[in-house]
C-alpha cells in the first residue's frame, strides 16, 4: 500500500500535467482565431493593409464650373502646382476623347485668346471649337507630361508642353501629324484664359489622293467621288470618298479598339528592323456596305517588308461598320496611317 506522501506525489503530477495540457489548448485557440482572422481578410477584404494606413480622399480633378486644383495657385508649392497643373491638363483633354467640351468646366467668362481666336464667350468658344474639329477629322492628341513647364507671373499661370498630335484635313485631303507645344494661361480663379499653339516640330503633310483605279467615275462629274443625284443606281456600286458621307465607316469598338488591334496584332518586318527603317505606310481601302476591307493598296510606303504588313494588317482586319449616306450604307473609301516604330532599346542597338 502507498503512503499518503506517494499518493499526495502522484495527486501534484496529474495536476501539472492537467495544467500544461491547458496550456496547449489555449495556444491551439488563439492560433486558431489568428487563422479565422488572416482568412477573412484574405477573403473578403481587398487590401489587408488599408486598416492600418491613415485614410486617403480621392482627389477630385474638376469640382465643379465654378472652382477647379489650381484655385489660389499662388499659395502652392511649386510641386504642388505641377501636380494640379497635370491633373488638370490631363482632364481637360479626357473629356474631349470622350467627345465633351464644356468651356464653364475650364475656362474664363471671357477668354482672351483661343488658337487665332480673340475675346470669347462660353458659346462662341463651343461654336469655334466643334468648328475647328470639322477639319480635323480622326484626330488623336497625346500630350507629353514630360515636358510640362510653367511660371508665375503675377496671380497667373503660364504653362507650356509638347502634344503628338495627327489628323486628316478633308478641306485639303491632307494626312497631318506634328508635335506641337501648347501654352495655357490660367487666371486666379484656376480657368483658361488663354490657350494656343507656339511652336511646331516633325512636321508631316501627305496629301491624300483619290484612287481613281478603284473608284467609278460619275458621268456627270468625271473623277469625282460622289455618284450623280440623277442616277437611279448611284449608290450600289458606286465608291464614296470618306469625306462626304453623312457618317463615316469606323472599326467596331471605335478608334481605342482599332489602336488595339493594330499594336497587337503588328509583326515588325525583320529587313525594317535591320535597317532601322521607321516612319507610316498609308494604306488605302474600301469599307464595303456589310463592313467587308476590300481593294487593299498602299498609297505611300517606307519599304522593308513594312507595306506588305501594313496590307496585311488592313485585309484580316475585322468587318468595320460602314459609311452611311443619306440613311443607307455605302462603299467608302478610306486611307489609314500605318506607324511603324521601333522601342528605344531596338533603336539603341543600331
Amino acid at each position: 500500500m502507498m503512503d499518503k506522501d506517494q499518493i499526495g506525489s502522484e495527486e501534484n503530477e496529474s495536476q501539472t500535467l492537467v495544467q500544461k495540457d491547458r496550456s496547449l489548448l489555449y495556444m491551439g485557440v488563439v492560433l486558431g482565431l489568428i487563422i479565422l482572422v488572416m482568412g477573412y481578410l484574405t477573403l473578403f477584404v481587398d487590401d489587408p493593409w488599408k486598416i492600418f494606413k491613415k485614410e486617403e480622399r480621392p482627389t477630385t480633378v474638376v469640382e465643379d464650373s465654378s472652382g477647379s486644383l489650381l484655385d489660389e495657385s499662388s499659395s502652392m508649392s511649386d510641386v504642388e502646382v505641377r501636380t494640379s497643373l497635370t491633373k488638370f491638363i490631363e482632364a481637360f483633354y479626357y473629356d474631349q476623347r470622350r467627345g465633351y467640351f464644356d468651356p464653364p468646366s475650364y475656362f474664363a467668362n471671357i477668354t482672351e485668346t483661343f488658337h487665332n481666336y480673340h475675346n470669347l464667350t462660353h458659346s462662341r468658344l463651343r461654336d469655334i471649337y466643334w468648328k475647328r474639329l470639322e477639319d480635323m477629322q480622326n484626330l488623336r492628341r497625346v500630350w507629353v507630361v514630360s515636358s510640362l513647364d510653367f511660371k508665375r507671373e503675377g496671380e497667373k499661370l503660364i504653362a507650356t508642353y509638347w502634344a503628338k498630335e495627327s489628323y486628316f484635313r478633308p478641306s485639303l485631303r491632307q494626312q497631318y501629324s506634328a508635335l506641337v507645344k501648347y501654352e495655357m494661361v490660367i487666371n486666379e480663379q484656376g480657368k483658361i484664359i488663354s490657350l494656343k499653339d507656339v511652336d511646331v516640330k516633325n512636321e508631316e503633310i501627305f496629301q491624300v489622293a483619290p484612287d481613281t483605279t478603284a473608284v467609278e467615275e460619275s458621268p456627270a462629274s468625271p473623277g469625282s467621288l460622289e455618284p450623280s443625284a440623277n442616277d437611279p443606281q448611284n449608290t450600289e456600286n458606286k465608291i464614296f470618298d470618306a469625306s462626304v458621307v453623312d457618317v463615316q465607316p469606323e472599326f467596331q469598338g471605335g478608334q481605342k479598339e482599332l489602336v488595339r488591334y493594330i499594336s497587337t496584332n503588328l509583326r515588325y518586318p525583320v529587313a525594317a528592323k535591320q535597317n532601322n527603317i521607321q516612319g507610316k505606310v498609308y494604306v488605302a481601302f474600301v469599307v464595303e456596305k456589310d463592313g467587308q476591307i476590300t481593294e487593299v493598296k498602299v498609297r505611300q510606303g517606307i519599304g522593308s517588308g513594312a507595306d506588305e504588313e501594313a496590307v496585311r494588317l488592313i485585309r484580316n482586319s475585322p468587318k468595320w461598320k460602314p459609311g452611311v449616306l443619306k440613311g443607307s450604307p455605302v462603299r467608302t473609301y478610306n486611307v489609314l496611317p500605318i506607324t511603324f516604330q521601333l522601342a528605344q532599346s531596338e533603336q539603341n542597338k543600331k
